[in-house]
């Protein structure tokens, strides 16, 4: 019996330990991203409802456009002044009700890039890739097969606007359980591999 206690008090011992080094891991990873501020729409907000990353990093909401973002967080940004700055936009643009949606989003992307560099010279910014969606939610909104067309755009604006490029779609894909139910969004395991992946382009 006292054997068997013990192999329980040790079993217990066992996951503890494992789980306290699964949290330090979390925080060494977010410790990189301390005074980085995080911009776009829901996908990217997912980092703050997930409690991955404080509330006051993440400048991102449902629905969020380039021209939105500029909008409602410039100022907030300006006065944060961080070291980083990662946008992930695209996803919402390309499903505005106008004539030519990409058109708008490059012209209002720019725009919000080019304030950024005003507002906070010394910060490097980040130009993330618009994330794919599942075969499911594809045909539950046909749009989204401009996702690669929208990429390819957003790597021309890299180089014009000499930041930089990193493509998420890739990590996305080859976790294609991580998908949220909708198809689109994310489930909370991936966004500590999204963090680590970016770690890796800093």
């Amino acid at each position: 019996m006292k054997k068997l206690m013990m192999c329980f008090l040790i079993g217990i011992l066992l996951i503890g330990t494992a789980a306290c080094g699964n949290k330090t891991a979390e925080k060494d990873a977010t410790a990189q991203f301390k005074n980085s501020v995080f911009m776009g729409d829901s996908i990217t907000e997912g980092f703050a409802v997930n409690e991955i990353l404080p509330n006051e990093s993440v400048m991102a909401g449902a629905g969020a456009t380039a021209g939105y973002i500029y909008e409602e967080y410039i100022d907030d940004l300006a006065e944060k002044k961080p070291d980083n700055v990662f946008i992930m936009l695209g996803s919402d643009d390309m499903l505005m009700p106008v004539d030519d949606p990409k058109a708008l989003f490059e012209s209002d992307l720019t725009k919000l890039i080019n304030k950024i560099k005003e507002e906070v010279p010394n910060a490097k910014i980040y130009l993330q890739s618009i994330a794919p969606v599942t075969q499911e939610a594809l045909k539950q909104e046909p749009r989204y097969e401009r996702i690669e067309e929208y990429n390819e755009l957003l790597k021309e604006l890299t180089g014009k606007l000499s930041i930089n490029y990193v493509d998420i779609g890739a990590l996305a894909k080859e976790n294609h359980n991580l998908f949220a139910e909708d198809g689109v969004h994310f489930k909370k395991e991936f966004y500590q591999l999204w963090l680590k992946k970016l770690s890796e382009s800093l």
